[in-house]
């Protein structure tokens, strides 16, 4: 038998003690020892008191282990007493440390020490450091999308003027002449007439506002029928408005609205005169 025994463990200073019990008061109170850490606790309580039997049996002596060896109780004495105190309140921060780290993955060996209490303690600061800078991650977005612009309000006629022609109170310029008739079938034919009979010289025509020319007896309900130059006449045997839009390039919008809706009839284009 090999009389060569191990040091014994170094009893942990006052500083390692209170270490110890910040761990366990930042744990939150007792935690149950993991049964493989309980296992290995018992494992090592078993090995020091063979040691300490085998130490204390007389040269030639039985074993305690052998089948005829009687009933052998070994007293611990208050060193070791401590010491096996110490051992299982490591353990237990130890344990408990490993608990609280759980959230990271991290797997140690739970083994009583310095180091491992340290890793432990500094396992717990990350964890708990991880889940503030994701809740402020989580508050800068929330604020970030509270300061995000609104949405774009649905356009209106008055913010958009393509969307509607505000209403222009045309200039009533009466004539003499009789009632020009616009038919369907010759819409462009007619269109063309009354476009070189009814416009002014292209130099000094202005279709900023609008002005609405009406021949003698032409009866029509007023409606809005937009900027440009207006002209009365019948459309099919009926009383309607030819409007006469800007030039753009060289060409010309012409438009057949309806009396009292200012609702377009028929468009088309013509070629400007000039």
């Amino acid at each position: 038998m090999n009389d060569a025994t191990e040091p014994a463990a170094t009893p942990p200073t006052s500083a390692e003690e209170e270490a110890v019990r910040r761990v366990l008061a930042d744990a939150g109170g007792p935690v149950p020892i993991p049964g493989e850490v309980a296992e290995r606790l018992d494992v090592v309580i078993a090995d020091l008191a063979a040691e300490r039997t085998a130490a204390s049996l007389p040269p030639g002596g039985v074993h305690h282990s052998h089948p005829e060896a009687p009933a052998v109780v070994v007293p611990l004495d208050p060193a070791a007493l401590r010491r096996r105190r110490r051992v299982r309140l490591l353990f237990g921060a130890a344990a408990a440390a490993a608990a609280v780290a759980v959230g990271v993955g991290v797997v140690s060996d739970p083994g009583p020490g310095d180091d491992d209490l340290a890793t432990a303690h500094r396992l717990a600061q990350d964890d708990s450091a991880r889940e503030s800078a994701v809740a402020g991650g989580q508050g800068d977005a929330a604020d970030s999308g509270s300061k995000a612009a609104p949405p774009a309000e649905a356009p209106t006629a008055a913010s958009s003027p393509e969307l509607a022609e505000p209403y222009v109170t045309p200039q009533r310029v009466p004539t003499d002449e009789p009632v020009r008739e616009v038919r369907a079938d010759h819409l462009r034919e007619d269109l063309v007439a009354l476009q070189h009979v009814t416009l002014p010289d292209p130099a000094a025509a202005d279709y900023a506002g609008a002005t609405l020319t009406i021949p003698a007896g032409f009866i029509c309900e007023p409606a809005s029928f937009g900027r440009g130059y207006l002209v009365g006449v019948l459309y099919d045997g009926k009383p309607a408005v030819v409007a006469f839009r800007r030039p753009v390039g060289s060409t010309q919008e012409a438009e057949v609205l309806a009396c009292g809706t200012g609702d377009v009839i028929h468009s088309t284009t013509l070629t400007a005169t000039g």
